[in-house]
């Protein structure tokens, strides 16, 4: 039986989100996956910019990444910084939101404390980390005033420690943001769950290894994908304290790819495939983090339920 409205009219049915949708669909498809097709295309041409002639090359932009010890450079210090501000910033993140939720004195002001790292832009605080990692700066007036004087050395003007300084500088910012997101994951946790653990006798430590630690599991994969993806197209920091050097010991490939655009060889298509590669390793990665650290418990929850449910069918 067909229904109609007041006035003998059918009712038609109309679109009322496309007018919604559509800036983010044209800004998505005309910005973003533009600018990411034509790197793909660029990145098989030899090209300098402007009225330069374009030259195609295939994949020798692609071989000669490859080929160069400064790309294979830029992914170690990739990995290794991905390593650390992870391991620093969830083992921070969980002692900080820990601490929150335990009813801690002045806990509002702990909390900016914590979180106001995160909303510092690096290009405010890159002078002020330069001071304090500099030949003459705070950490080395701090080793002599601690007897340490003969530890003391040009933190960011050497090679062996300047790789380690845009990672602590990292580390300084990425404590709060996973701070943040714990704090937010603990709050979710039932308060009768932690009761009744509490209640079988298990102690402070038991309860955050076997409870809160399993529950805020998403939250660590989540914060792995994002530290990854930061590592990978990671520019402000290294740049700001040292611009890849000395030598390329700090170097990533988001300066690497910056120094091929604006320095004087100018290989926009040796960048483009930089950029290219750096895509195809985010999405790969943050694939396999996410299949393997979500869909894992619920595919093993699924095969202890299947022999039970098959049996209950049986009978």
């Amino acid at each position: 039986m067909e229904t109609r409205p007041r006035g003998g009219r059918k009712s038609r049915l109309r679109p009322g989100g496309l007018a919604w949708l559509a800036p983010g669909f044209v800004l998505s498809v005309g910005l973003i996956y533009y600018c990411i097709f034509y790197s793909g295309f660029l990145s098989f041409f030899s090209w300098r910019g402007g009225t330069s002639k374009m030259t195609f090359v295939g994949w020798d932009n692609y071989a000669k990444a490859f080929d160069s010890p400064v790309f294979w450079s830029a992914i170690w210090h990739t990995i290794v910084f991905f390593v650390v501000v992870f391991a620093v910033q969830v083992v921070g993140g969980v002692a900080f939101a820990t601490a929150m939720h335990s009813g801690l004195k002045f806990a509002t002001l702990y909390k900016v404390i914590v979180f106001v790292p995160v909303v510092i832009a690096p290009a405010i605080m890159a002078p002020a980390h330069i001071q304090v990692w500099s030949s003459d700066g705070t950490a080395n007036a701090i080793l002599d005033l601690l007897g340490l004087g003969g530890l003391a050395q040009g933190w960011i003007g050497q090679s062996s420690t300047s790789l380690m300084v845009v990672t602590l500088v990292q580390c300084w910012g990425a404590v709060g943001f996973g701070f943040l997101l714990y704090f937010a994951a603990m709050s979710q946790i039932e308060q009768e769950m932690l009761e009744a653990a509490r209640l079988d006798g298990a102690g402070n430590l038991r309860i955050l290894w076997s409870i809160i630690l399993p529950n805020v599991k998403a939250t660590t994969v989540s914060l792995a994908i994002l530290n990854f993806i930061t590592a990978l197209k990671l520019f402000d920091n290294p740049w700001l304290l040292t611009q890849g050097g000395p030598a390329h010991s700090s170097e990533f490939l988001g300066t690497m790819i910056y120094s091929e655009v604006s320095g004087q060889s100018r290989s926009l298509g040796y960048a483009s495939a930089l950029s290219m590669i750096l895509l195809v390793i985010a999405v790969v990665v943050s694939v396999l983090m996410n299949t393997t650290g979500r869909d894992r418990p619920a595919r093993m929850k699924a095969r202890r339920l299947a022999p039970a449910e098959t049996g209950a069918q049986d009978v």
